[in-house]
């Protein structure tokens, strides 16, 4: 036999036989559809803890109004009867404007809108000086980036602010909704019962009342409001989305897909949790309840 003869048996095999390559790609496949919800089930538990984070920035913006504006919180909501009959600084027993901050809404001074008076303690630019310009900062990126939830895939946008007679504020952009209870200038009998109107040295249970939360547009279609309200002085949120009127716009503003039914959500005394969305934990996060006993 020739030296250099090579014998065929011992040549080394070239790649996979097709049969070979279908039983690769089937377990590729196979390990694909095995990870893909896992991954998927990260990425949304990664994007709720990022939302969480929001919540408690915000809180900390919130305890930083506070301080320089005699414990008020920024408003939101109906500014009902305000004195005077005008939404502005003396509308809102705020002269000095000590309370709130306020932008010039041709030539009158009204109160800054709820997101964009928060931005301010977030090191984001907002200007105060007409309606027009502060239209335009509130539509920025970086406002609209500041508010968003990450797993909220179409950001929404709606109002904060609103007082007769057809008086609104600029449209903002948020992933959360805000409440009214605490936050806005509600039509009470101060007699009877002190309405708090973002007084946050008012509220008796400060970790029992939320003041963010997950949500979206109560009424996207008119409305178009991020305003949770109370109906009476022991309301919670799920006394909200059942007694509402016109049932299906309280449902609308909680958003069960967003964190696939995980709410989160910051409390009056700054802490931020995540709750779930049955009835029994709704009705465990204060509106009206936790304000006045």
């Amino acid at each position: 036999m020739n030296a250099f003869s090579v014998n065929p048996h011992s040549r080394q095999r070239e790649g996979f036989s097709l049969p070979e390559l279908l039983v690769v790609i089937g377990i590729i496949a196979l390990l694909i559809s095995i990870l893909l919800p896992t991954m998927a089930k990260m990425r949304e538990q990664a994007n709720q803890v990022k939302c969480l984070a929001n919540l408690r920035s915000y809180g900390q913006a919130m305890q930083l109004h506070a301080n320089d504006h005699r414990n008020y919180f920024p408003c939101a909501g109906w500014i009902w009867n305000p004195t005077g009959g005008v939404a502005n600084a003396k509308g809102m027993d705020d002269d000095q404007a000590t309370k709130f901050d306020y932008y010039n809404d041709e030539g009158e001074r009204r109160p800054l809108p709820f997101t964009a008076a928060l931005a301010r303690y977030m090191s984001a630019d907002v200007r105060s000086d007409s309606r027009q310009h502060l239209e335009q900062d509130l539509r920025s990126n970086a406002l609209v980036r500041l508010w968003s939830c990450p797993s909220q895939q179409v950001p929404q946008t709606g109002w904060t602010q609103r007082a007769n007679p057809d008086w609104q504020s600029p449209d903002e952009s948020s992933s959360y909704a805000f409440n009214e209870a605490v936050l806005g200038r509600r039509d009470r009998d101060p007699a009877a019962r002190p309405f708090p109107a973002g007084q946050s040295t008012a509220i008796r249970h400060s970790a029992e009342v939320f003041l963010i939360m997950d949500g979206r547009t109560r009424d996207p279609q008119f409305d178009r409001c991020f305003l949770v309200f109370d109906f009476g002085p022991n309301d919670s949120l799920l006394d909200f989305q059942t007694k509402i009127q016109g049932a299906p716009q309280g449902k609308e503003l909680l958003d069960f897909a967003r964190h696939r039914r995980r709410l989160n959500v910051l409390y009056v005394d700054g802490h931020a949790a995540t709750s779930s969305m049955d009835d029994g934990s709704l009705d465990g996060i204060g509106v009206s309840r936790g304000i006045y006993q």
